[in-house]
């Protein structure tokens, strides 16, 4: 069997007294592309930004290859291996596209602050081999001809495909994408589930999928973990889920919580 690389155990996070997520527990397989799916409001952006060490739980635990990482901040998870995209995307529009993916890589990997500043020889060698990966994201993504273009000048569909860009080439153990296919247009969203396809099958990557779009749920996820009210309702593949009673309740009940 393989084995997790993501383990949640009894995850709890409260919000002046709100719960926001309740006794939560799942993991994720090495391999995998796992979803994580619910109405607005069940807590999936919650599970998000505490695996990706944006909150802290309550109580709980966040576990990574069996060792326990609860608390740990964000830059610490993103060394460790975990990285994800954001609803909103976020890119830095005035820099052009390749230098939004180096950057990502020099922040990860580079040299430290004094180094970059004085410019040393490391500094400058980092510099240059986050240029060459980008570029081959680049490539990989059909952006080569937009490399030198503002990343605010891009249409919706070429900022997601630069933000997946940013995320392969850090080389992540695990890559949480939370709704990317948020805004686009249907062949997009084509493209996007050929690409999320082909980070797991090429390059390796565990994903986590965050998405309200079930064509892309059910085109790429190996298995579903459903969320309602903060608790698990549902965990298994998604032909089988998104047939439960529990699973169409919630569903039905759109926003029957408060957005978490």
């Amino acid at each position: 069997m393989t084995a997790p690389i993501l383990e949640v155990r009894g995850l709890t996070k409260t919000f002046a007294g709100m719960v926001a997520l309740d006794d939560l527990s799942f993991t994720v397989n090495e391999g995998e592309i796992a979803g994580l799916i619910g109405p607005n409001g069940s807590g999936k952006s919650t599970v998000v930004n505490l695996v990706s060490g944006v909150l802290i739980p309550t109580s709980g635990q966040v576990v990574m290859r069996g060792q326990d990482v609860t608390g740990a901040a964000s830059h610490q998870m993103a060394r460790r291996g975990v990285a994800r995209t954001f609803q909103m995307i976020r890119l830095f529009g005035t820099l052009s596209v390749e230098d939004n993916i180096a950057l990502a890589l020099q922040q990860k990997d580079g040299p430290g602050y004094l180094p970059s500043f004085f410019r040393t020889a490391a500094a400058r060698r980092q510099r240059a081999a986050a240029g060459v990966k980008a570029r081959d994201m680049l490539k990989l993504f059909d952006l080569e001809e937009k490399a030198s273009n503002l990343a605010s000048d891009l249409s919706i569909g070429q900022r997601r495909m630069v933000e997946l860009a940013r995320g392969l080439a850090s080389e992540p153990t695990i890559f949480i994408l939370d709704e990317p296919a948020a805004g686009l247009a249907p062949h997009n969203v084509d493209r996007l589930i050929d690409m999320i396809r082909r980070m797991r099958d090429e390059f390796g990557v565990t994903i986590l999928l965050v998405e309200h779009v079930m064509r892309v749920v059910q085109s790429v996820c190996d298995r579903v973990v459903v969320l309602d009210y903060g608790q698990k309702i549902a965990d298994g593949p998604p032909a089988e889920v998104v047939n439960q009673p529990e699973v169409i309740e919630a569903y039905i009940g759109l926003g029957r919580g408060k957005d978490a």
